[in-house]
Protein backbone atom coordinates (compact mmCIF):
# COMPACT_ATOMS: atom_id res chain seq x y z
CA UNK A 1 0.00 0.00 0.00
CA UNK A 2 2.50 2.45 0.98
CA UNK A 3 4.67 2.08 -2.70
CA UNK A 4 0.93 2.57 -4.27
CA UNK A 5 0.70 5.74 -2.46
CA UNK A 6 4.41 6.88 -3.40
CA UNK A 7 3.56 5.95 -7.03
CA UNK A 8 0.65 8.23 -6.97
CA UNK A 9 2.51 11.08 -5.14
CA UNK A 10 5.69 10.76 -7.41
CA UNK A 11 3.38 10.51 -10.37
CA UNK A 12 1.15 13.61 -9.70
CA UNK A 13 4.66 15.52 -8.97
CA UNK A 14 5.37 14.76 -12.51
CA UNK A 15 2.82 15.55 -14.12
CA UNK A 16 2.83 18.63 -12.12
CA UNK A 17 6.68 19.19 -13.04
CA UNK A 18 5.65 18.70 -16.72
CA UNK A 19 2.95 21.35 -16.86
CA UNK A 20 4.36 23.90 -19.15
CA UNK A 21 4.39 27.81 -17.91
CA UNK A 22 1.58 29.03 -20.21
CA UNK A 23 0.72 32.87 -21.82
CA UNK A 24 -2.29 33.84 -23.78
CA UNK A 25 -2.52 36.74 -25.60
CA UNK A 26 -5.87 38.40 -26.73
CA UNK A 27 -4.96 39.16 -30.57
CA UNK A 28 -8.56 41.15 -30.58
CA UNK A 29 -7.42 43.68 -28.38
CA UNK A 30 -3.87 43.89 -29.57
CA UNK A 31 -5.43 44.70 -32.65
CA UNK A 32 -7.61 47.66 -31.34
CA UNK A 33 -4.55 48.89 -29.10
CA UNK A 34 -1.60 48.21 -31.32
CA UNK A 35 -0.66 51.96 -32.71
CA UNK A 36 0.67 50.29 -36.10
CA UNK A 37 -2.78 47.75 -36.75
CA UNK A 38 -5.10 51.45 -35.71
CA UNK A 39 -3.06 53.57 -38.30
CA UNK A 40 -3.41 51.09 -40.73
CA UNK A 41 -7.08 50.46 -40.14
CA UNK A 42 -7.61 54.25 -40.30
CA UNK A 43 -5.96 53.90 -43.84
CA UNK A 44 -7.91 50.84 -45.52
CA UNK A 45 -11.07 52.43 -43.40
CA UNK A 46 -10.57 55.60 -46.19
CA UNK A 47 -9.64 53.82 -48.87
CA UNK A 48 -13.08 51.70 -48.64
CA UNK A 49 -14.75 54.91 -48.54
CA UNK A 50 -13.20 56.51 -51.48
CA UNK A 51 -14.08 52.93 -53.14
CA UNK A 52 -17.52 52.98 -51.96
CA UNK A 53 -17.84 56.79 -53.42
CA UNK A 54 -16.00 55.79 -56.78
CA UNK A 55 -18.38 52.74 -57.29
CA UNK A 56 -21.37 54.97 -56.41
CA UNK A 57 -20.03 57.86 -58.95
CA UNK A 58 -19.81 54.82 -61.50
CA UNK A 59 -23.52 53.39 -60.70
CA UNK A 60 -24.78 56.54 -61.32
CA UNK A 61 -22.97 56.99 -64.29
CA UNK A 62 -24.85 53.24 -65.50
CA UNK A 63 -28.07 54.54 -63.93
CA UNK A 64 -27.74 57.60 -66.28
CA UNK A 65 -26.85 55.18 -68.94
CA UNK A 66 -30.00 53.15 -68.65
CA UNK A 67 -32.20 56.17 -68.57
CA UNK A 68 -30.83 57.56 -71.46
CA UNK A 69 -31.89 53.96 -73.20
CA UNK A 70 -34.85 53.39 -71.73
CA UNK A 71 -35.90 57.03 -73.32
CA UNK A 72 -34.63 55.97 -76.51
CA UNK A 73 -36.81 52.62 -76.48
CA UNK A 74 -39.79 54.81 -75.47
CA UNK A 75 -39.66 56.65 -78.46
CA UNK A 76 -38.63 54.05 -80.73
CA UNK A 77 -42.20 52.82 -79.28
CA UNK A 78 -44.16 55.75 -80.22
CA UNK A 79 -47.21 54.64 -82.84
CA UNK A 80 -47.00 57.99 -84.43
CA UNK A 81 -43.53 57.43 -85.37
CA UNK A 82 -42.88 56.73 -89.15
CA UNK A 83 -41.31 53.02 -89.94
CA UNK A 84 -37.82 54.85 -90.84
CA UNK A 85 -37.60 57.29 -87.85
CA UNK A 86 -38.76 53.67 -85.47
CA UNK A 87 -35.75 51.66 -87.15
CA UNK A 88 -33.15 54.52 -86.86
CA UNK A 89 -34.31 54.80 -82.76
CA UNK A 90 -34.18 51.02 -82.51
CA UNK A 91 -30.29 51.37 -84.22
CA UNK A 92 -29.40 54.09 -81.82
CA UNK A 93 -31.21 51.80 -78.46
CA UNK A 94 -28.83 48.67 -79.86
CA UNK A 95 -26.02 51.40 -79.99
CA UNK A 96 -26.75 52.51 -75.70
CA UNK A 97 -27.61 48.69 -74.98
CA UNK A 98 -24.18 47.78 -76.36
CA UNK A 99 -22.53 51.01 -74.32
CA UNK A 100 -24.83 50.28 -71.41
CA UNK A 101 -23.93 46.37 -71.60
CA UNK A 102 -19.93 47.20 -71.48
CA UNK A 103 -20.22 50.00 -69.02
CA UNK A 104 -22.17 47.71 -66.33
CA UNK A 105 -19.52 45.12 -66.81
CA UNK A 106 -16.67 47.48 -65.94
CA UNK A 107 -18.46 48.73 -63.28
CA UNK A 108 -18.82 45.20 -61.82
CA UNK A 109 -15.07 44.34 -62.46
CA UNK A 110 -14.34 47.70 -60.46
CA UNK A 111 -16.19 46.73 -57.63
CA UNK A 112 -14.82 43.46 -57.11
CA UNK A 113 -11.09 45.03 -57.87
CA UNK A 114 -11.97 47.61 -55.12
CA UNK A 115 -13.40 44.52 -52.96
CA UNK A 116 -10.20 42.51 -53.73
CA UNK A 117 -7.61 45.33 -52.99
CA UNK A 118 -9.19 46.00 -49.74
CA UNK A 119 -9.16 42.50 -48.57
CA UNK A 120 -5.35 42.13 -49.73
CA UNK A 121 -4.83 45.24 -47.33
CA UNK A 122 -7.06 43.52 -44.35
CA UNK A 123 -4.84 40.52 -45.14
CA UNK A 124 -1.76 42.16 -45.00
CA UNK A 125 -2.67 44.12 -42.09
CA UNK A 126 -3.27 40.93 -39.79
CA UNK A 127 -0.77 39.34 -41.11
CA UNK A 128 1.95 41.78 -40.05
CA UNK A 129 0.10 42.18 -36.64
CA UNK A 130 -0.08 38.66 -36.03
CA UNK A 131 4.01 38.81 -37.03
CA UNK A 132 4.96 41.48 -35.19
CA UNK A 133 2.58 39.53 -31.48
CA UNK A 134 4.20 36.37 -32.64
CA UNK A 135 7.77 37.87 -32.47
CA UNK A 136 7.10 39.92 -29.19
CA UNK A 137 5.62 36.92 -27.50
CA UNK A 138 8.86 35.03 -28.05
CA UNK A 139 10.62 37.71 -26.50
CA UNK A 140 8.11 38.06 -23.74
CA UNK A 141 8.38 34.81 -23.23
CA UNK A 142 12.21 34.04 -22.85
CA UNK A 143 11.83 36.97 -20.22
CA UNK A 144 8.87 35.31 -18.40
CA UNK A 145 10.32 31.70 -18.73
CA UNK A 146 6.83 30.83 -20.88
CA UNK A 147 6.89 27.86 -23.17
CA UNK A 148 4.05 28.14 -24.52
CA UNK A 149 1.77 31.16 -25.62
CA UNK A 150 -1.45 30.71 -26.89
CA UNK A 151 -4.29 32.83 -28.65
CA UNK A 152 -7.12 33.64 -25.88
CA UNK A 153 -9.86 32.69 -28.22
CA UNK A 154 -8.65 29.43 -28.88
CA UNK A 155 -8.91 28.58 -25.17
CA UNK A 156 -11.61 27.71 -23.30
CA UNK A 157 -10.56 29.23 -20.39
CA UNK A 158 -7.69 31.52 -19.24
CA UNK A 159 -6.69 32.39 -15.62
CA UNK A 160 -6.43 36.19 -15.99
CA UNK A 161 -2.48 35.75 -14.35
CA UNK A 162 -2.05 34.34 -18.07
CA UNK A 163 -3.02 37.09 -19.74
CA UNK A 164 -0.01 38.58 -21.52
CA UNK A 165 -2.02 40.87 -24.08
CA UNK A 166 -1.12 44.18 -21.97
CA UNK A 167 2.65 43.42 -21.64
CA UNK A 168 2.68 42.69 -25.78
CA UNK A 169 0.55 45.62 -26.58
CA UNK A 170 2.62 48.37 -24.55
CA UNK A 171 5.82 46.97 -26.01
CA UNK A 172 4.76 46.82 -29.74
CA UNK A 173 3.34 50.32 -29.53
CA UNK A 174 6.79 51.24 -27.80
CA UNK A 175 8.92 49.82 -30.52
CA UNK A 176 6.82 51.53 -33.29
CA UNK A 177 7.28 54.52 -34.91
CA UNK A 178 4.51 56.30 -36.70
CA UNK A 179 4.26 56.76 -40.79
CA UNK A 180 1.04 59.34 -39.93
CA UNK A 181 1.86 63.09 -40.59
CA UNK A 182 2.88 64.75 -37.49
CA UNK A 183 0.25 67.71 -36.10
CA UNK A 184 2.75 70.32 -34.93
CA UNK A 185 2.62 71.45 -31.70
CA UNK A 186 1.71 74.72 -30.48
CA UNK A 187 4.14 77.12 -29.50
CA UNK A 188 4.97 77.08 -25.81
CA UNK A 189 3.75 80.53 -25.85
CA UNK A 190 0.80 79.90 -26.96
CA UNK A 191 -2.59 79.26 -24.81
CA UNK A 192 -5.81 78.14 -26.27
CA UNK A 193 -8.44 80.00 -26.59
CA UNK A 194 -11.18 80.38 -23.59
CA UNK A 195 -14.00 78.82 -23.88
Amino acid sequence: MKSLSALLIFAATSVFAAAPNVGVVDIAEVMAKYNKAIETKASIDKSVESSKAAIAERGKEVEGLKADLDATVKRANDPILNEAGKKSLQSEAQVKNNALQQRFQEYQQFAQNAQATIQQRFNELQNAVNADIKSQSEKVAKEKGLQLILPKAIAFHADATLDITEEITKELNAGYKSTAPVTPAAPAGDKPAAK
